[in-house]
């Protein structure tokens, strides 16, 4: 697929992005390139399994000529990776019992009818998604002679979860009943911690990356979780309810995680730094515009992933940072070479 000077070139921005995570300078800032318009594919077809090799011939296709396009450029970089993402953002909710159905191009999910205090563990030993997700992330794998890395489903914070689950109902238990809100929000991490130890038994935790879908790759040994709802809590809510939920997602094989924020959460600034567990935040929309706040409130091992904004260019951020401890999601084509030396 690529010649050998180019698996080295890959090899090489693989490194830099490696480098940033473990708190070296690397040779330039990495760029993150995804371009999320190719190869897309209606995921009912995915889900039907009815064009399962048709799918994924379309998705090569698209991953190969992304990846051909940041070899064009100095400090981009496009992994060989493909998605075992099913039911979107609602993935979870599914393996809970949700009704998630494809309405106007994306998963919504049907809220629970029972109440929130009521909620019980999916059955693993059951579950015909769990065993579909296994069943196709080993499939991928197989197909692709094991030179494609495979990307998480799209797991979120279990305070996102919780929302997906009942909707308004989940911030009125936090409210009335502190914890019932707890014993759900350890239910869903602990949910979460199944689907990664399953997908790295299945096929190592080498191939499994976190889902790309928030603009985020990481190395192997970090993980990724979505906490967009936490901009819909107070500090004492996140510091007494969710955190530590979200410290359980992530299994112990892990030297830690990547947070995914997309609203305005600089509220929760100083909790961020106070867990060991997170290794630095994504950034992207609103998030980026606080960026200063969580750029003097972060501790000086947490890393930023950026995506540039008009009010927060990339020009800003790396005359803020001096080039450090920070990467870039670029998800248009360049119209020029990209050089951040």
């Amino acid at each position: 697929m690529f010649s050998e000077s180019q698996w080295k070139e890959l090899n090489c921005r693989e490194n830099q992005f490696a480098k940033v995570f473990a708190g070296e300078k690397p040779d330039f800032v990495p760029v993150w390139w995804y371009y999320e318009e190719l190869g897309q594919i209606k995921p009912e077809l995915l889900m039907a399994e009815k064009d399962r090799k048709a799918w994924l011939d379309n998705q090569l296709k698209a991953v190969k000529t992304n990846v051909e396009e940041a070899l064009e450029n100095h400090c981009l970089y496009y992994p060989m990776i493909e998605m075992v993402s099913l039911y979107g953002t609602h993935y979870i909710d599914a393996l809970f019992g949700n009704e998630v159905q494809w309405v106007k191009n994306q998963f919504w999910s049907k809220e629970q009818t029972c109440e929130v205090s009521e909620l019980q563990m999916p059955d693993f030993d059951n579950s015909e998604l769990l065993k579909e997700t296994i069943d196709l992330a080993k499939w991928i794998k197989e197909q692709t002679d094991g030179k494609f890395l495979i990307v998480m489903p799209d797991i979120g914070s279990p305070i996102n979860i919780a929302i997906n689950l009942f909707g308004e109902k989940f911030f009125l238990e936090i409210a009335m009943n502190p914890d019932s809100a707890k014993r759900v929000l350890a239910m869903i991490a602990e949910v979460t911690r199944r689907v990664y130890d399953e997908l790295i038994t299945a096929v190592g935790q080498k191939t499994i990356r976190c889902h790309n879908n928030f603009y985020v790759y990481t190395p192997y040994d970090y993980a990724g979780l979505s906490i967009c709802a936490t901009q819909m809590i107070s500090p004492a809510n996140y510091t007494e309810l969710v955190a530590d939920a979200d410290d359980r997602c992530v299994p112990d094989c892990y030297k830690g995680m990547i947070q995914h924020i997309c609203g305005r959460s600089n509220q929760h600034v100083s909790e961020i730094a106070s867990r060991s567990r997170i290794k630095g935040v994504q950034l992207n929309d609103a998030g980026t515009d606080q960026f200063a706040d969580y750029f003097k409130g972060l501790r000086d091992d947490q890393i930023f992933y950026m995506r540039p904004t008009e009010n927060m260019t990339m020009e800003k951020i790396l005359s803020i940072t001096k080039g450090n401890r920070v990467l870039f999601t670029v998800t248009e084509k360049p119209k020029a070479k990209i050089e951040i030396g």
